[in-house]
């Protein structure tokens, strides 16, 4: 109730400041935070999509190298280390960007609470306060041009790790059919000895046994030649 009071009673005041360069730098900060908080979000959104489509990317990639999971479990673990690793800096991002915006809203309230307090005083403290005010919009404009700059790097970073994924899934994807492929010459190799084998013992089998048949039949004509005497 005391605020609404003292700002009925500033209006002529106000009304009086309205054409001097601090309603300009007034204007000009609620223009810049309201530039900050869209830049934020939209690194939001960035961020959002960038851990959405690496997810995407993975899940498609690991439906294609499920039958050869234990040949591809060394691969699948560095992408599981990545995975973690980008998390991590994802989470230390948005803590930076959260760090960030508290003392953006800081700075903001303190600034509204300066610029009550020199409605009120004379006009050198006003000269005063539009100096402070234009070196303040000059951290916020730095501000805004990092903002741009980690959300051009977000994004770069997001199409790269992208590109990145897709190239280690396409080559995980070619070694493994390399692997298939000789496992099954190696196979198809093994049948042909195992039937040259078992052809081999055949024959010599059949060799023995006519062998053995021929000492039967020796034996048996040695065995009826003294009965025939």
């Amino acid at each position: 109730m005391l605020l609404g009071v003292d700002l009925m009673s500033s209006q002529p005041i106000v009304a009086a400041v309205q054409d001097n360069p601090l309603h300009e730098a007034e204007t000009e900060i609620r223009h810049l935070r309201d530039t900050v908080a869209t830049l934020r979000a939209e690194l939001e959104r960035q961020q959002h999509e960038k851990q959405a489509a690496v997810q995407t990317a993975v899940s498609d990639s690991s439906q294609e190298l499920q039958q050869l999971r234990q040949t591809a479990q060394h691969l699948r673990e560095a992408l599981e280390k990545l995975q973690f690793d980008k998390t991590e800096s994802v989470q230390k991002a948005v803590a930076d960007a959260v760090g960030e915006s508290q003392q953006l809203k800081h700075m903001a309230q303190a600034l509204r609470d300066q610029i009550e307090k020199m409605r009120f005083e004379k006009q050198e403290a006003v000269q005063t306060a539009v100096v402070e005010v234009s070196t303040e919009n000059t951290q916020l404009r730095a501000t805004v041009q990092r903002l741009r700059d980690e959300l051009e790097k977000l994004r770069f970073d997001m199409t790269e790790t992208i590109q990145l994924v897709r190239a280690d899934s396409a080559q995980e994807a070619s070694q493994l059919r390399d692997t298939s492929r000789s496992l099954r010459e190696e196979l198809e190799r093994l049948k042909f000895n195992f039937a040259d084998e078992i052809q081999d013992k055949d024959r010599n089998s059949r060799e023995e046994l006519s062998h053995l048949r021929g000492t039967i039949t020796a034996l048996r004509q040695k065995l009826d030649q003294p009965h025939a005497e």
